[in-house]
């Protein structure tokens, strides 16, 4: 499998529909750049989970109005706690 794309004039890549395939991928899934290696030139991409993204989504917002960083990853943690805990 040929797995080769070309970077765009805004900098974006497509994933080819094989390896979108291979891994269940598809149009609104989330990637992050789970590792980079500026020696070897290289980009590792990591799928983020539909689950953990649609789960998330907006279940902070009245929470954190005027809120600092700090805060917002304390309310984060007690959530998700109380989510995962108590299933």
């Amino acid at each position: 499998m040929n797995g080769n794309t070309t970077i765009t004039t805004k900098g974006q890549v497509t994933i080819p529909s094989e390896v979108r395939k291979m891994l269940n991928i598809s149009v609104g899934d989330k990637v992050s750049f789970g590792e980079i290696e500026v020696e070897e030139r290289k980009i590792i991409l990591k799928i983020i989970p539909k689950n953990i993204v649609s789960e998330l989504a907006g279940s902070l917002s009245s929470k954190i109005k005027n809120s600092n960083y700090k805060k917002v990853r304390e309310i984060t943690g007690k959530l998700l706690a109380k989510k995962y805990i108590t299933k």
